[in-house]
């Protein structure tokens, strides 16, 4: 049933998103889209659907909301953004709350170079199914090499009850 909903809402909104990317595992391959929101690129539409090669894990889908502002620090073109997902897995299901904080340029190289962090979590709360809560965690950093493509690595890692993934990535992107 998610997969019904999710899966066109990713596509569709791929055509209008102003960031796309594709995160790359041994394991797992994840697609990830960003969707400013007519009329006001203050907030965005977030997707993300992560294939799972694990026999014992299931795919995972999610879907957020987020609202993306300037940080007060001077000299820097560093963005904060607070967001609420909806995640979902075959057994599990949450609505965390978190926080992200973006830098679109580190330092002066021959490419522009960025940097993600990212924390959300869900207490009991706001968790269903088999889930008692949900902590996930996102750092990553990458280049720029020509104005609207992105190459980068991270690390991610997503816990509900117990570890779901854990797991360093490399990936690529478009901005748009």
């Amino acid at each position: 049933m998610l997969k019904k909903l999710v899966l066109p809402l990713m596509i569709g909104s791929a055509l209008m998103a102003s960031d796309i990317s594709m995160e790359i595992t041994n394991n797992t391959l994840a697609g990830n889209v960003n969707l400013n929101i007519p009329q006001n690129e203050n907030f965005q539409i977030r997707g993300t659907y992560l294939y799972n090669d694990h026999t014992d894990r299931h795919n995972y889908y999610s879907v957020g909301f987020a609202a993306i502002g300037q940080t007060p620090i001077d000299n820097y073109n560093s963005q904060i953004s607070i967001f609420v997902d909806f995640d979902h897995t075959k057994d599990n299901t949450a609505i965390p709350i978190g926080i992200s904080l973006f830098n679109n340029n580190i330092g002066t190289f021959q490419y522009p170079l960025f940097a993600k962090a990212e924390v959300a979590y869900a207490p009991a709360i706001l968790s269903f199914d088999d889930a008692y809560r949900e902590l996930k965690t996102k750092v990553e950093i990458g280049i720029k090499p020509i104005e609207n493509a992105k190459a980068f690595i991270g690390y991610k890692s997503v816990s509900f009850n117990q570890n779901y993934i854990s797991v360093g990535y490399a990936g690529i992107g478009f901005v748009f």
